[in-house]
């Protein structure tokens, strides 16, 4: 047992933080065009981040973290604060202008300063505010949660319930999960049937500008409108429950990232699907899931660049960070994969055209490069994890040739 711990510890030492020092890539596959930079081990519950300026602000079941990343390789820990959360159902998309950040738990919608990043303070309460996912609108002067409640932050020591945007239509949108503010005052919600709103004149009473129905009942878990709405194209992102609750992630309708076209939607009142993407890959070696898959697609972000079409990075829980490329007809491709073992990949975060965040609930923060050729990675195509000549002679001495040898064994499986 104590042979086996040292191995563990030694091994647990060689990955490394970034600016650290030395780090040696994690066991498991990637596309040749993706280089692993680098692990942060922490948040490793977490469901997602918000990145504004140079700063990078992670909430997870008992903290949020803020972080400058003004060297998004080696991002610097400013502060910690302590905010118990659910395990896994911690405010994933965590909202913030730089000033304002809101997090709801406990029943209760907490508003925070973090004007001075390295001591954020909770500032104000809203008792039953709380909610799965809550966006800042108008410069977060106003919030929008998945559950419906309207906020006025104007004060933001005194938040007050102002609404409910579930009722800015007869019959409801259908199961919800979260709202986007694509501009100033339009809000796009991810819902079974995906509405766009208007609060610019009203925040409290928005209007109800266009619809968009997949007309087979998908659930919607996230949407993204680039370029300020100016976009011919919405992104959007399915997400499962776990196997057997009657969706499967097999569901060609379920979990799935999508297009949608919003030519003339001002005049057509409508948002329509282009089209719909799945991982296609079943073996480890080709990318496809290192565990038994639980959920499908979650947070992600396009490229920057993304004009009518670019690529998009998604977290794909066991699939691991997907990089797909998304044509002006809004026709989907995967051109890479990022998936190390045991992950659980949350949300994927471009920080800068060639550099990628992702937030993992298995792995913390794994920095990322992404290439536009091929490369040769520090994880590579159908590796085999971790090879002798790639390890410190400590490494090579301790852990045998049957665990790091040619070929990587999990479970007695030889991959």
């Amino acid at each position: 047992m104590r042979r086996l711990v040292t191995a563990l510890l030694l091994v647990l030492t060689a990955f490394a933080v970034p600016g650290s020092g030395q780090a040696l890539p994690p066991p498991g596959f990637a596309s040749d065009n993706i280089e692993w930079l680098g692990n942060v081990p922490l948040h490793a519950d977490t469901a997602g981040a918000r990145i504004h300026d140079h700063y990078l602000y992670v909430t997870s079941s008992h903290e949020l973290t803020i972080y400058d990343i003004a060297d998004p390789v080696n991002p610097a820990l400013l502060s910690t604060l302590p905010i118990p959360q659910q395990p896994y159902f911690a405010e994933e998309d965590v909202d913030t202008n730089g000033k304002v950040l809101l997090i709801g738990t406990l029943q209760s919608l907490l508003v925070f300063d973090v004007r001075d990043k390295a001591h954020p303070a909770l500032s104000g309460i809203l008792q039953g505010g709380d909610s799965h996912t809550i966006t800042c609108v108008l410069d977060c002067t106003w919030s929008y949660a998945s559950y419906g409640q309207i906020v006025d932050l104007r004060d933001p020591a005194n938040p007050k319930a102002a609404g409910n945007w579930l009722t800015a239509k007869a019959g409801g949108p259908g199961t919800q999960h979260d709202v986007t503010e694509v501009s100033p005052g339009i809000i796009v919600t991810s819902s079974v049937q995906m509405w766009v709103l208007d609060a610019r004149k009203d925040p409290a009473h928005p209007k109800v500008l266009a619809t968009g129905d997949s007309g087979d009942k998908r659930f919607i878990h996230a949407n993204l409108w680039p370029r300020g709405g100016k976009d011919r194209l919405l992104l959007v992102g399915g997400e499962t429950a776990e196997a057997g609750t009657g969706t499967s992630c097999s569901d060609p309708a379920a979990g799935a990232f999508m297009t949608w076209d919003t030519k003339g939607w001002e005049t057509s009142k409508k948002l329509t699907l282009l089209d719909s993407y799945r991982p296609e890959t079943v073996t480890p070696t080709t990318g496809g899931a290192l565990a038994y898959e639980t959920y499908c697609s979650h947070w992600f972000t396009p490229r920057p660049g993304w004009k009518d079409g670019g690529q998009v990075a998604v977290g794909w829980y066991e699939h691991g960070t997907r990089l797909l490329k998304v044509s002006p007809a809004g026709k989907i491709k995967e051109i890479g994969y990022f998936v190390p073992a045991a992950t659980t990949a949350s949300a994927a975060y471009w920080v800068t055209k060639d550099l990628l965040y992702v937030l993992d609930y298995q792995r913390g923060l794994d920095i990322l490069r992404v290439h536009d050729g091929k490369v040769a990675s520090s994880i590579a195509p159908h590796a085999t994890g971790l090879r002798p000549d790639q390890a410190p002679a400590h490494l090579r001495r301790v852990l045998p040739g049957s665990v790091m040898g040619d070929k990587w064994r999990c479970g007695g499986l030889t991959l």
